[in-house]
């Protein structure tokens, strides 16, 4: 089994944040796997009713939850 660099687990790299009452994006976690992200993302997303998305490092929308 490869264990994956810094590098490649730091490009996998993706972040989960939720949109507040004042219209503010907030991260609300970080996660290195993409399905795991999607999966904690429904989750949040079903039981809170908030839109939540999902970004890159850069700032660019992968998913978003709405």
């Amino acid at each position: 089994m490869k264990i994956p660099s810094r590098e490649e687990l730091e490009r996998n790299k993706v972040h989960l944040e939720w949109l507040n009452i004042h219209g503010e994006w907030k991260r609300l976690d970080s996660f290195y796997d993409f399905a795991t992200a999607v999966r904690y993302g429904t989750n949040r997303y079903l039981s809170t009713g908030t839109a939540h998305r999902i970004v890159d490092k850069k700032g660019r929308i992968i998913e978003l939850f709405d």
